[in-house]
């Protein structure tokens, strides 16, 4: 018996983003990971660029200089590029790479798949709030004041963990949020 799936791009990268979300909080091969999320965005930011109402992928163009988008998302990518491609490379040695990126790239994609219109995931939910609770800088001043307080006093605690224990608050806060909000 052979099975078969019928997917669209929107679909495939809600799969990828929530697949590699909970690698990430299983603590899984970040170079997977990073691979994986990088699909992910990729995807999401094609889709954006193809419509005219996505107000995140419209504030991230105004915050790149013209002329250096080029280079912005080179940079972005070059990791995944190194990963997937060894045509002009076969002997190079990536190096250097810090874990938390795939973190971004996650919250990223997130934001874009909810410019997007659709709903998030539990994953989804989960990553934003956890990124932002270990990352409270991120927020803009203008942010509103009880998510501010929210993230500073109720999830502080996560701050002062370990990073396993960071990545298994996170794999629980997921197994939690699917049974409450349930599953995609």
């Amino acid at each position: 018996i052979v099975t078969t799936i019928r997917v669209n791009k929107i679909e495939a990268a809600r799969r990828q983003i929530d697949a590699t979300i909970r690698m990430l909080f299983l603590n899984e091969d970040p170079v997977a990971i990073h691979t994986l999320a990088m699909a992910s965005l990729r995807i999401l930011r094609d889709l954006a660029a193809k419509r005219d109402d996505c107000d995140f992928d419209r504030m991230i163009k105004l915050m790149i200089k013209p002329g250096m988008e080029g280079k912005f998302w080179g940079k972005l990518n070059q990791s995944a590029n190194f990963l997937k491609h060894a045509d002009r490379d076969p002997d190079e040695i990536l190096d250097k790479i810090e874990e938390e990126v795939n973190e971004v790239i996650l919250f990223l994609s997130c934001l874009y798949y909810q410019d997007l219109g659709f709903k998030l995931t539990p994953e989804m939910i989960v990553l934003k709030s956890w990124c932002l609770t270990l990352n409270p800088d991120f927020l803009q001043d203008n942010a509103p004041d009880n998510l501010k307080q929210v993230l500073n006093t109720k999830f502080s605690y996560l701050r002062e963990k370990s990073r396993n224990e960071q990545l298994e608050i996170g794999r629980q806060l997921i197994h939690l949020a699917r049974n409450q909000i349930g599953q995609y």
